[in-house]
């Protein structure tokens, strides 16, 4: 019998955002910060040897939304580091404001290292106000270079997430070079993947189309080693090729998972749900005034759902040709770089025209 979950992953929300991107696939919002101690809690009652031990599960979790925000960041590293157990620890991707206003950034920068960490990776959704904007906060450009100043000063590395716009794409000079200047060692350019958020949807009209790509592609693949197959060749990769690829029976095998996981979120209020960082599902109860093995319980009962599941309700879920006929566009010009993307975006329009 082939058991259908070998992982519990938990998600923990122990601090909010300061930013709230427009593109955001976990929802990031500010909210209050999740004491240490409920922290520890958390983990304590889901991680060996506790509940996993006894039903023979692997264990993982990761610190949402922005750990770097959170008043007691060092220790709340320190305490997922020690049941996580990973050879490389790497849980501080950021817009960089976090890194930029808190006065011990060095503290926390230093303990990130000693825990694992090698590299930190930010994002840049533009150059200055049109960055803020996508971010909706004042500043966070500047701040974000700040951010990766410091990170080189404690001898990190420093990566860059680069998600262009149509309101981004003039940009791509500077775009370039202040990745130069900065010393960023790493950079990725890619457009935003598409989840059915009423932030993305009204971000989806700037998406770049082909033409306003085409022009910076050649540059693009020689300063990034990331996504090559998709700047050699953008065509490939718009609406239109996508809603041909379903139609004509091609659409990309979708990767099995490696391990069956259980994916569960922890809000503050030590609420457990299904679900992932700021997408949540069934409530399983509340690890503080219920039994912690009774919720974990339930929520394993609950496992088996595809992922899909969290964001559509939709069931069956439509195959993709059915959905490339009835929502594709045939003549689209936008760019997604993956199959998910313009799949999520179609199974989107199915749900809302259903709903209408």
């Amino acid at each position: 019998m082939v058991r259908m979950v070998e992982m519990l992953y938990l998600y923990v929300e122990v601090v909010g955002c300061p930013t709230v991107c427009r593109h955001c696939w976990a929802q990031g919002v500010g909210y209050r910060a999740m004491p240490v101690a409920d922290v520890a809690f958390v983990l304590e009652q889901a991680h060996p040897p506790r509940f996993c031990d006894e039903h023979g599960l692997g264990f993982g979790a990761y610190p949402m939304h922005k750990v770097a925000a959170h008043p007691q960041a060092t220790a709340i590293l320190r305490l997922f580091a020690g049941h996580v157990g990973a050879l490389e620890f790497e849980p501080l991707t950021t817009t960089g404001v976090p890194l930029a206003t808190r006065p011990d950034w060095a503290e926390l920068l230093i303990a990130a290292a000693q825990l694992g960490t090698t590299t930190v990776w930010v994002a840049f959704h533009g150059v200055g106000a049109e960055h803020d904007r996508q971010v909706n906060r004042e500043g966070a450009y500047a701040e974000t270079c700040l951010a990766i100043r410091r990170v080189h000063d404690a001898g990190l590395r420093a990566g860059c997430n680069i998600f262009l716009t149509k309101a981004s794409v003039p940009q791509a000079g500077q775009l370039m070079e202040d990745p130069h200047r900065l010393r960023i060692d790493q950079t990725s350019w890619e457009t935003a993947a598409y989840y059915p958020s009423p932030r993305q949807r009204r971000n989806e009209q700037l998406r770049p189309e082909v033409a306003d790509l085409q022009p910076i592609a050649t540059r693009i693949r020689q300063v990034s080693p990331f996504h090559c197959e998709v700047w050699s060749d953008l065509e490939a990769h718009t609406e239109a090729a996508w809603t041909h690829r379903a139609l004509a029976g091609d659409w990309p095998a979708r990767p099995r998972p490696s391990t069956r996981s259980l994916e569960l979120v922890c809000r503050t209020n030590l609420d457990v749900h299904t679900g992932q960082a700021g997408w949540y599902r069934e409530r399983h109860g509340n690890l503080r005034r219920d039994i912690t093995q009774a919720v974990l319980a339930r929520a394993l009962a609950h496992a088996g759902q595809p992922t899909d599941t969290l964001w559509f309700d939709l069931h069956p879920l439509p195959d993709v040709s059915d959905l490339a006929a009835q929502h594709g566009n045939p003549h689209g010009r936008a760019v997604h770089f993956t199959a998910a993307s313009v799949r999520y975006l179609w199974l989107d329009r199915a749900q809302r025209a259903r709903r209408a």
